[in-house]
């Protein structure tokens, strides 16, 4: 009688542990585009990622939902060819936030005129490494998949820019293009 006890309660402390730690595991959303005509273009459609295809600028949103983590991933697809002079290749190079709150895509990406609550609170869920900028710290990027993580700890929109780099074979500075949709953070309140 006293085994039997013994397994379930050890069977339910596994069954809370495991929940708990499902509800920790970080969801990947996958945001797809290509370069075409050396711009950087979204190819995933509107509506996925949990966006609403209603939604104006719909494409390559990503929603994560109340209590949930996720990790975007951004990824280049079909031939990364740089036809520009000098072109070595295409490869994401960076992602940056900015625009916390806003209905519209700002002009300047980052947090400069943002209050430092609001940034504290975006800075915590993607890892923003320069406020300036609003770059945030990758969590890998391999050029033709760039991943970033968002704990989606608070309730806001936020916009961000996926910046893709072509270096020059004759030593110059680099050729770049972006794309710049929005992520909606459910928070966990």
């Amino acid at each position: 009688m006293k085994r039997q006890t013994t397994g379930r309660i050890l069977t339910k402390i596994l069954v809370v542990f495991c929940s708990l730690s499902i509800c920790s595991i970080a969801v990947a959303q996958n945001v797809n585009m290509k370069i075409s005509g050396d711009k950087l273009v979204i190819t995933s459609q509107k509506g996925d990622n949990g966006c609403s295809i209603f939604r104006k600028r719909g494409d390559g949103c990503v929603k994560a939902k109340k209590g949930q983590k996720i990790k975007i991933n951004m990824n280049l697809t079909g031939s990364a060819k740089c036809n520009l002079e000098y072109g070595t290749g295409w490869e994401l190079n960076a992602v940056y936030l900015g625009g916390y709150d806003a209905s519209d895509k700002p002009i300047n990406f980052g947090f400069g005129t943002t209050d430092q609550a609001d940034y504290d609170k975006v800075k915590k869920d993607f890892g923003v490494a320069d406020r300036a900028t609003g770059r945030v710290n990758p969590v890998s990027n391999n050029g033709r998949m760039l991943t970033i993580k968002d704990d989606n700890q608070a309730k806001y929109v936020v916009w961000y820019k996926v910046e893709a780099k072509c270096e020059r074979s004759d030593g110059e500075e680099a050729y770049t293009t972006t794309t710049d949709p929005r992520i909606r953070n459910g928070g966990t309140n």
